[in-house]
């Protein structure tokens, strides 16, 4: 991520790019009833878009990856017929949306999760096994902006954490959410294996 945020020319670049992938009408495809009127370049129906909406974190602009993927589980996610937006073979959609409402997101090929927002005020979670990673949320019913986060206890600055923190021994991840997007996370964005300069 590193490389391609490079590629673009920066930040600034790369969010707006970011961006135009989420405005309307902008697709050239038809894609039928199970498209469910998708019109976006980001198609949350299908499976190598999955983790665009969190691509925000690797700029340290957490609040929008909440804002995107959020507002994707909610529309395009229902409890009916062509109720997930493509085709769930193997449960990709249904997985996308379980990691959606539990507020992190694995990136693949890779021991991070990046850090979203939870949509349950409490959940246990067994790891590895038998172990627990508990969940909570307060404030959830102001709204489900990110104000601060602790993990394990300890106050923390980054969008992301490592497979090892949390999901071998279990622990837990506390939220505190609000109406008002808060910049919370200071420390270092999610790292970029394989970065390379020119």
């Amino acid at each position: 991520m590193e490389t391609l945020i490079d590629f673009m020319g920066g930040p600034a670049t790369f969010e707006a790019r970011l961006d135009t992938m989420f405005k309307p009408n902008l697709s050239v495809q038809n894609l039928g009833a199970n498209g469910a009127g998708i019109t976006t370049l980001m198609n949350i129906g299908n499976e190598p878009d999955f983790a665009t909406p969190y691509l925000y974190n690797y700029i340290n602009k957490q609040a929008k990856s909440v804002q995107m993927s959020r507002s994707l589980g909610l529309q395009y996610f229902k409890d009916a017929p062509y109720g997930v937006p493509g085709n769930s073979d193997a449960g990709a959609m249904n997985s996308w949306l379980v990691w959606q409402m539990l507020g992190i997101y694995p990136v693949v090929t890779q021991p991070v999760y990046l850090i979203s927002s939870p949509w349950f005020p409490d959940l246990n979670m067994t790891v590895n096994g038998n172990q627990t990673l508990r969940i909570k949320a307060t404030g959830l019913d102001q709204g489900y902006y990110v104000q601060s986060v602790k993990i394990n206890g300890k106050e923390w600055t980054k969008n992301w954490f490592e497979h090892e923190e949390l999901m071998v021994q279990g622990g837990t991840i506390e939220f505190e959410l609000g109406s008002e997007i808060k910049h919370w996370e200071t420390g270092s964005v999610p790292p970029s294996p394989g970065h390379v300069q020119l």
